[in-house]
């Protein structure tokens, strides 16, 4: 290496969001984004790739949390993940459903197939909750929160 020519840095890109929504989605200054559409649209995606810039900005204060409403719903969003996740270096162990980056940040997936199955989850602190499929969930009586309701921000 010459004098003041600095080494190239290899890398590997996981994921990159698509034109449209996904990259709306990744410069969304909104901290509650509902992001739907079509099956097979890039939601999962979406969310897999936000929280992969979450957690390379984060580190190990990153720690997110994915759920669906069952468990055989988790099986191809975890594989797409292994797909993403695995070739920058993240490490998966299936017991826990975790992957646990280089960095320290960490996502779990769950599911709460019972309204009582979020009862284990009071306490813990997350940076990030990913909803897949909101729609599958009961409605609470008022609403999904006990807050008042807000109109989410468009992402366009």
């Amino acid at each position: 290496m010459a004098d003041g020519e600095e080494a190239a840095t290899a890398y590997t890109i996981g994921w990159e969001p698509q034109p449209g929504p996904q990259t709306a989605l990744l410069a969304c200054p909104v901290f509650e984004v509902f992001f739907g559409g079509a099956r097979g649209g890039g939601k999962t995606d979406g969310m897999l790739g936000e929280w992969a810039s979450h957690a390379d900005l984060h580190g190990k204060n990153a720690v997110g949390l994915m759920v669906r409403r069952e468990r055989v719903q988790l099986l191809e969003t975890i594989e797409r993940s292994r797909q993403i996740y695995g070739p920058i270096g993240a490490r998966y162990n299936d017991q826990d459903k975790m992957w646990r980056w280089p960095n320290g940040a960490r996502l779990r997936f769950a599911y709460l197939e019972r309204d009582a199955d979020a009862d284990a989850y009071q306490g813990h602190s997350y940076t990030r909750v990913y909803v897949e499929e909101l729609g599958t969930f009961p409605v609470h009586p008022r609403g999904v929160t006990d807050h008042p309701p807000r109109r989410p921000a468009p992402l366009s």
